[in-house]
């Protein structure tokens, strides 16, 4: 560029000797407006030759960091993505879980039900059979009653405690006096005893003799317990020898002086204490 200028002075010079000299001052002063306005043009598309190299520059460096911006962003999409794919396998292994979870509780919930129903079915069953020999209990007890009507003046009770009919025989109703022997005015007594457990063969009966503390004039009685227990085996043997009941139906307990229900103090109380129960086991409808 600068050589290209240099030949133009000089082409300009060679002109300007070889022409005269009003004429050269002339062109001169049209070169000089001439070269003024081309370095003004030259020098105005050198500044915007250096503003676009800045502004290429700029671009450049801005490219540059939307590059580095979008490949962060693509690297953050890409974590999320990895994310969003793992999310959904751990949502996919929870929702196995979870459904896997539901079909065993429904399982368990369907047993406990099915428990339940049973439960209940057993429960009113039991209330059944419960309700039924209730009212074994009292038909039993009724009948002991009507049969021993005449013998209540001499102290014979019947009741009904908890499973059982209890039949209470005082001391002066069914031995003789502070004896193991079985009294005369005791036969009706044993009589309706007996038909009764003969004509219900799964009716068991406990006899459970009681006694006071002041032992007989009986070698043979060397305590309470003996006394009482031979109390109770005599009565037995009188259902099993006199009246034929069934010995599995019987069962004698000596309880001897140890449950009194009175004091032993006066002869009154005494006699109250020696006394025996017979306990009367129904059997459990349908046999439960």
């Amino acid at each position: 560029m600068l050589r290209k200028t240099l030949a133009a002075l000089l082409l300009l010079l060679l002109v300007v000797l070889s022409t005269p000299a009003c004429v050269r001052a002339k062109f001169y002063r049209a070169e000089l407006v001439a070269r003024a306005a081309t370095e003004g043009r030259e020098k105005a598309l050198r500044q915007e030759l250096a503003d676009r190299k800045a502004e290429t520059a700029r671009l450049t460096e801005a490219v540059g960091s939307l590059n580095r911006t979008v490949g962060n962003q693509e690297t953050q999409i890409s974590q999320i993505n990895a994310d969003f794919v793992n999310y959904q396998q751990q949502m996919g292994k929870s929702e196995r879980k979870l459904t896997s979870e539901k079909i065993d509780l429904e399982k368990k919930l369907d047993t406990t039900k099915a428990n339940l129903i049973q439960c209940g079915d057993t429960l009113h069953a039991i209330q059944e059979a419960r309700r039924q020999y209730d009212l074994v209990l009292e038909n039993l007890q009724n009948m002991l009653a009507t049969a021993l009507r005449d013998q209540e003046n001499m102290g014979v009770t019947v009741a009904i405690d908890q499973d059982a009919v209890t039949l209470l025989l005082p001391d002066k109703l069914l031995f003789e006096l502070k004896g193991t022997e079985i009294s005369v005015t005791a036969k009706s007594v044993l009589t309706t005893l007996a038909i009764l457990l003969t004509s219900q063969p799964g009716l068991d009966a406990e006899i459970v003799a009681y006694t006071d503390n002041v032992l007989p004039k009986d070698k043979a009685v060397r305590d309470t317990w003996t006394w009482s227990l031979l109390r109770a085996t005599s009565v037995v043997r009188t259902l099993i020898q006199e009246y034929n009941v069934n010995a599995n139906q019987l069962t004698p307990v000596g309880r001897g002086e140890f449950y009194p229900v009175t004091s032993n103090e006066t002869p009154e109380g005494r006699q109250q204490n020696r006394r025996t129960v017979i306990v009367l086991h129904p059997a459990w409808p349908n046999g439960k």
